[in-house]
């Protein structure tokens, strides 16, 4: 009778493992930031997940380039140029059409000569996603 109540135990902690296991951590964020590159890290990230952050710069005649390294999934990325009179202690909201949306599964590239200036980006989960997204500001051909 001890060994079936050990053996049940055991099945019950594998069991409660495995399912831990499979409901997954979701994470959607930033992983890197800087004024020329920013990474986008999606772990079983949700649809509807969605990040916001500034401090790209682009630079006169630079392209930016956003590629994704998803696994799975389908994430929007939007530029929004931010007002030249910014304050530290008010983040500004994004208005109006993004200057820069492109909308990447696994394996898709976009790219498009910025005018120079500081952007807002905004990431948004459009399908359940995994996998990396990378920003580079890189100067123009």
């Amino acid at each position: 009778m001890k060994n079936r109540k050990t053996l049940f135990r055991i099945a019950v902690l594998a069991l409660s493992a495995v399912m831990l296991a499979a409901c997954g951590k979701s994470q959607f964020g930033v992983i890197e930031n800087t004024e020329k590159k920013m990474v986008i890290d999606a772990e079983n990230a949700d649809k509807d997940d969605m990040i916001m952050t500034g401090g790209l710069e682009v630079g006169e005649g630079e392209t930016v380039t956003i590629t994704s390294g998803l696994t799975k999934g389908e994430v929007r990325v939007e530029l929004f140029a931010q007002p030249e009179e910014q304050s530290i202690e008010e983040v500004a909201v994004p208005e109006g059409e993004p200057d820069l949306m492109a909308n990447l599964k696994p394996n898709e590239a976009a790219t498009a000569e910025m005018t120079a200036g500081y952007y807002i980006v905004r990431a948004t989960c459009l399908e359940k996603a995994s996998g990396t997204v990378q920003i580079d500001v890189t100067p123009g051909s």
